[in-house]
């Protein structure tokens, strides 16, 4: 077998109750989503990879069903997947599987029965706890409905919970980003994910935006809600692992890291993405964006990659390093070398000038981002590039 003995898998569900404003995801406003096509497609897309390098033989290590809301298929569709999956492929005993779900979409019956899918590990799209915060990301659910969803999901023995949340809202400022913290610490997940809004081109937020409809939060007010989040965290017992990741020792996705750290990931379902480490310098593909023309590249050709790139070695290098440098441990300088065969350094002096200008630090085992280059890491990005 060529490749990695085992690898990530993740799982793409383009359905959404509605399309919120600042997402630039690959989703479909549905309300009653297809489950039986749906789980027919991707199954047989399990199957054809299941032969081909560099999945075949290989284990899967974590399942990610993402959207999307996944939350949308009910237990017997998750049931079935995963049941899919396990036939496919060796599935590690301790493999972390995580389904994404939204607030108002779930209850303890329903989760329990992706808990008894084999699912192991929820991640709720909370996003906020404040109502007009709420309203202003356009979501369709309130803060009572993800306390609820919470409440729920520890009914359902649910014992690995991470919360997203979003900061640098239109109209939010520093002290209701606070209480959103509170908020959320005063339910203990085990992991938090937060993030800076973007507006991403093409979104409707992004043309409000431009338009003068909305308008940024102050990057000083942006600045302080980053501190104040890893300020917060950091004292309730939560590393960052990641820029915007933080968990509770124990608790840090093992399935995001693979995204970090160079390692082959298989994405089915519509628009998914994957990559295969081997053989170098490496290749990544796209499925097919649009769910029918999806089913249908899938029932004639068993998969359905709608563009892929093999890449460069020089773009192999970078990709490893600007995902490496996102997580807080860095990139590693002897598995850079064992991969590439070239010291690091040599292949990025920029990495000096960046130790320089305090955007970067050296460790024990390569470098990583200081505090000041977590900060200002789209500046870093461009400077590697």
């Amino acid at each position: 077998m060529m490749g990695d003995p085992d690898f990530a898998l993740y799982v793409h569900v383009p359905w959404c109750r509605h399309v919120c404003p600042y997402c630039d995801f690959n989703v479909y406003a549905r309300r009653a989503v297809p489950d039986d096509d749906d789980a027919g497609a991707l199954g047989a897309e399990l199957s054809a990879w299941a032969g081909f390098a560099p999945f075949a033989g290989a284990a899967v290590a974590s399942v990610f069903i993402g959207g999307g809301t996944p939350s949308l298929y009910a237990p017997a569709t998750i049931d079935r997947l995963l049941g899919r999956v396990r036939a496919c492929f060796a599935v590690a005993g301790d493999a972390e599987i995580t389904l994404e779900a939204n607030p108002g979409t779930v209850d303890v019956e329903t989760l329990r029965g992706y808990r008894a899918a084999g699912v192991t590990r929820l991640s709720l799209g909370v996003q906020s706890f404040d109502a007009a915060t709420l309203r202003a990301l356009g979501r369709d659910h309130g803060p009572d409905e993800s306390r609820d969803a919470v409440a729920a999901a520890r009914a359902a023995e649910f014992a690995n919970l991470s919360l997203d949340l979003v900061f640098a809202v239109p109209g939010q400022t520093v002290a209701r980003w606070a209480a959103d913290l509170d908020a959320a610490l005063a339910l203990a997940p085990e992991h938090v994910s937060t993030y800076a809004l973007t507006y991403e081109p093409g979104t409707p937020l992004h043309r409000w935006r431009e338009s003068g409809r909305v308008h940024a939060v102050d990057e000083d007010d942006e600045a302080a809600m980053w501190d104040l989040a890893c300020e917060r965290l950091a004292a309730a017992g939560y590393d960052r692992y990641e820029i915007s990741s933080h968990a509770r020792p124990g608790f840090a996705s093992r399935h995001n890291q693979r995204y970090w750290d160079g390692s082959s990931y298989l994405g089915i379902g519509p628009g998914a993405h994957s990559f295969a480490a081997e053989p170098l310098p490496g290749r990544r593909w796209e499925n097919e964006r649009d769910p029918a023309l999806y089913r249908a590249r899938v029932r004639d050709a068993g998969t359905a990659v709608a563009a892929s790139e093999d890449l460069s070695a020089a773009r192999a290098e970078s990709d490893f390093v600007m995902t490496g440098l996102r997580r807080t441990v860095g990139v590693d300088a002897g598995r850079f070398t064992g991969r590439f065969g070239r010291a690091l350094d040599a292949a990025f002096p920029q990495l000096a000038l960046l130790e320089s200008d305090g955007l970067v630090e050296r460790t024990d085992a390569g470098v990583r981002l200081s505090e000041r280059g977590l900060r200002f890491a789209d500046s870093v990005w461009s400077r590697l590039l």
